[in-house]
């Protein structure tokens, strides 16, 4: 009984084995691709703005020092990143199995 109990189980499994991996993989590769596209623009962002902030005269550098402007701009790069990663990492829209009752 419990032999045939595991052959069906394991024939149940191995039927949903492709559609789970495949799900995996194209999740994977999604997120992978969401977040070096975002890492890039979010570098190049943050280039242009350290850019920008470098031909600046000395005594505004040094009053924006003064107030962690420079902080102020890495923690909201950081703030994106993370809520990207907090985002990729709930988002089961892609790999959710939807089962739908007959009839």
């Amino acid at each position: 009984m419990y032999i045939r109990l595991a052959q069906v189980l394991w024939g149940l499994f191995m039927m949903v084995l492709p559609s789970i991996i495949g799900r995996v993989l194209l999740a994977l590769g999604m997120g992978f691709v969401t977040f070096k596209g975002f890492d890039f623009i979010v570098t190049w962002i943050l280039n242009n703005a350290k850019d920008n902030l470098a031909g600046m005269p000395s005594e505004i550098l040094q009053f924006l020092g003064f107030l962690w402007v420079d902080k102020a701009i890495g923690m909201i790069f950081s703030a994106f990143s993370a809520a990207l990663l907090v985002k990729l990492a709930g988002s089961t829209s892609v790999t959710k199995m939807v089962n739908k009752a007959p009839g």
